[in-house]
């Protein structure tokens, strides 16, 4: 499976709710390991940084309403990844949104 592949997956959690689509993979600098996956609600769109704390205030306002709710996924809270769903350890009320992410 290439890293691409998971883009717009279905994101639901260890009870089988619904919690969005992958529209991003987060690696750890050298470029081998996956850090986790930033997942969004409505829209699995590519992201320009402006769903983090970013940019001006409207336009960010802007791209959380087109977006919904935008939370990052540690790796290791994958539990599974199979026909093209990416199945969560824990639930959706565990998962930190992208903007609480520090930067790096």
């Amino acid at each position: 499976m290439r890293l691409t592949d998971l883009l717009g997956y279905r994101v639901t959690d260890a009870t089988g709710t619904a919690v969005g689509r992958v529209a991003d993979v987060r690696v750890i600098e050298d470029g081998l390991r996956i850090d986790g996956l930033i997942i969004v609600e409505r829209h699995a769109t590519q992201l320009f940084g402006y769903e983090r704390h970013v940019g001006p205030a409207l336009l960010r306002w802007l791209v959380h309403r087109h977006l919904g709710g935008v939370w990052y996924l540690p790796w290791r809270d994958v539990a599974e990844i199979a026909d093209e769903t990416v199945t969560l350890r824990s639930s959706r009320a565990e998962l930190q949104p992208l903007e609480e992410l520090a930067r790096y």
